[in-house]
């Protein structure tokens, strides 16, 4: 994504080549971690249309539709947004996102660091319980809540261009995230009936960070377990008491969603992407797929491939 001042401003390609990975990272001269913008700003930004390709994110994205309609594309799932609608994007996801579609509304862009772990326990409540790891979550907001969000991220806004040092500026905007986040979680129709238990949490948290790093060259969960110092068993109640999936199902949904990702945003052939998803044998890889997508390969993509490329 190409940027006129310092949004989204670096790339990185992956290895071997598939999306476009586009990395956060504000320059000195902006100097605060978090940075909340209307859409109208963000339109100044970018090069028109820029957005209408698939990149995959490095950083949580919030975003609020505060007038008209829109339908970004998550993972190649399109998702349908209109005036109240709150979305959570998570890194590693896919997006696609027009801006041009007469929809107005307000952006938090942040990185995981800056959420505080008893943020990220709350967050698992809001934005896991009910969806497949990698799931865009949303959130349908009614007014009162939509205009409390909504005067919240604006205030964050006007905070980054108020006077004070930068440290007194990033503190105050963490905080300020802090608490949306908490209020989303009163407000979240996901929140969960009852509270994972906290070491459950912590051991799934940690499981979380393991899968995303290792799930395209490790499937196993007791390989899993055992780095962690735990039992099969204890992880697998810890990610599904955190998830309501087990650990081994919790893998198998990261490595579907890749394959996902690869087929409907590249055009790497099945073998490939076989072997870059840790398969011995393409045809382990195309059952696999089959039997959790209910499609072989070559036919989700398609499916999908031309609608989003």
């Amino acid at each position: 994504m190409v940027n006129k001042r310092h949004f989204l401003n670096t790339r990185e390609k992956t290895s071997p080549p598939a999306l476009e990975r586009v990395v956060y990272t504000p320059p000195a001269s902006y100097g605060l971690d978090i940075e909340v913008i209307p859409f109208a700003i963000l339109r100044t930004r970018i090069l028109e249309n820029r957005f209408r390709q698939a990149h995959q994110i490095n950083f949580y994205l919030m975003l609020l539709i505060t007038e008209g309609s829109s339908t970004p594309v998550v993972d190649y799932r399109p998702i349908e947004c209109s005036k109240g609608t709150l979305l959570l994007l998570s890194p590693n996801q896919a997006l696609q996102f027009d801006l041009n579609e007469g929809c107005d509304g307000w952006m938090i862009i942040f990185k995981a660091e800056f959420l505080t772990s008893s943020n990220e326990d709350a967050g698992v409540n809001i934005f896991m319980a009910n969806a497949m790891h990698g799931a865009a979550a949303k959130l349908n907001l009614a007014a009162d809540a939509e205009s409390i969000i909504c005067a919240r991220m604006k205030q964050m806004h006007a905070d980054t261009l108020a006077a004070g040092t930068k440290a007194m500026k990033n503190a105050m905007l963490r905080f300020e995230l802090q608490a949306v986040m908490l209020r989303l979680t009163m407000l979240g129709e996901q929140m969960a009936e009852t509270e994972p238990h906290p070491a459950e949490l912590s051991r799934f948290r940690r499981f979380r960070k393991l899968v995303e790093e290792k799930f395209a060259h490790q499937h196993a969960v007791a390989d899993y377990a055992a780095e962690l110092g735990c039992t099969v068993k204890s992880l697998t109640r810890a990610t599904q008491a955190a998830v309501t999936m087990g650990a081994k199902e919790y893998i198998a949904a990261r490595i579907n969603l890749e394959a996902k990702r690869l087929l409907t945003h590249t055009q790497m052939p099945v073998t490939i992407i076989a072997e870059v998803l840790g398969f011995d044998e393409a045809t382990n890889f195309v059952k696999f797929f089959k039997r959790n997508s209910g499609m072989a390969p070559n036919a989700f993509r398609k499916l999908h491939y031309s609608i989003y490329n």
